[in-house]
């Protein structure tokens, strides 16, 4: 039978499919992960509902992976955990093709949301926003700021909502 559209299943959050079991973890991809499972803790803190996706695209055996999905927000989050356009494969271009990868399967209202590990410089923040992708960044041990959330110092750090851009 032939597949019509792409086959996409929930699973939990925190669950990491892209490397098997029997290959190590490189340092930064064990830097990633920690970040994009902080950025998670920090969403459900927040009281979202966060979840991970497989998807089985039409046409081809890859099955793709969304690690975190906020629903209540309707983000896609990706980490990258380094600030390099490009660090072995694995930098912020690799990122941001990510994003424009997974969101095609996505409902057309997700923001993207870029998880870096600190500030983006204006190069990448300029990327970043011609892409309509939303960096975020730890504030500290146990929330995360942007941009817009900087312009509004006098409130708390960034809490996810579907109310701003981010």
């Amino acid at each position: 039978m032939t597949q019509l559209k792409a086959v996409i299943e929930q699973v939990p959050f925190g669950v990491h499919f892209d490397y098997p079991a029997v290959r190590p973890l490189t340092p930064y991809e064990r830097e990633r992960r920690e970040l994009l499972a902080r950025y998670g803790r920090f969403a459900q803190e927040w009281g979202h509902e966060i979840a991970s996706y497989l998807i089985q695209p039409v046409g081809t055996p890859d099955q793709l992976v969304v690690e975190l999905y906020d629903a209540t927000a309707s983000q896609l989050v990706v980490a990258c955990a380094t600030l390099q356009r490009e660090s072995g494969g694995a930098g912020a271009w690799y990122s941001i093709g990510t994003l424009a990868d997974l969101a095609r399967f996505l409902p057309a209202h997700t923001s993207n949301v870029l998880v870096l590990p600190a500030e983006p410089d204006d190069d990448l923040d300029g990327l970043c926003a011609i892409r309509s992708i939303t960096p975020v960044w730890p504030h500290d041990d146990t929330t995360f700021t942007n941009h817009q959330q900087q312009a509004r110092s006098s409130e708390p750090p960034f809490p996810p909502n579907s109310e701003t851009s981010l």
